[in-house]
């Protein structure tokens, strides 16, 4: 079974999280929270682990993984031509779970671009998953930590059931209450539109983009 490390998600303290990110510097796959539910971690600059994270996942390369970021001003390390309304929905909805699809830097790693050249980004509303990040200095994967077609795990216990020792470390923050992905957002377009409905609504998104299409 892999190592299990207990943290509190809602404090951003290095210590109980410096073995997840050496872990994640060596190219390991670290097992982790989210407000939503857990997701498999990776760095986006290794190639292996990302690799490792698809065939756990089973998941289809059509479906890119998505990156958590600490700050916004992460975001341009992973996108280009990021448009005005990025800036608009970020100051309303992050850090939080809104995930923005923007145009992707072409030399991430192919499982980190979508079909039409895109990347998905999230500032984590957790504070231990952005000292994280800040502690590696770049993006970690947040794909939810699940087989495809099997339920989001929602504890450590059922990412290691699932995984066992195909992660090297889990992070335990207990129970996650999330029921609902991420909201979805595609920046790309003008206006934007809704991907995906999730934890905030078409209504709070209209709030900030009056005219964004669902």
């Amino acid at each position: 079974m892999p190592r299990i490390l207990k943290i509190d998600p809602q404090k951003a303290d290095y210590l109980p999280l410096k073995p997840a990110a050496q872990t994640l510097l060596a190219g390991g796959v670290v097992a982790g929270p989210t407000e939503t539910f857990y997701a498999l971690m990776a760095s986006p600059g290794s190639a292996g682990a990302l690799e490792r994270i698809s065939r756990l996942k089973g998941r289809p390369a059509d479906k890119p993984f998505l990156l958590l970021l600490d700050t916004i001003l992460r975001v341009v390390c992973y996108a280009r031509n990021v448009p005005s309304s990025v800036d608009a929905l970020a100051k309303r909805f992050w850090p939080g779970p809104l995930t923005l699809l923007l145009k992707a830097h072409l030399s991430l790693h192919p499982l980190l671009i979508g079909p039409q050249q895109t990347v998905a980004l999230r500032v984590e509303g957790l504070p231990a998953i952005r000292m994280l990040v800040r502690a590696t200095d770049r993006a970690v994967t947040g794909t939810s930590a699940n087989p495809s077609g099997q339920p989001p795990a929602a504890t450590a216990e059922e990412v290691a059931a699932y995984f066992g020792d195909g992660v090297d470390l889990i992070l335990d923050a207990g129970r996650l209450a999330g029921d609902r992905p991420s909201t979805l957002v595609d920046a790309t377009t003008l206006p934007p539109h809704l991907v995906r409905p999730g934890v905030i609504s078409v209504e709070e998104l209209r709030t900030v983009i009056p005219d964004l299409r669902a």
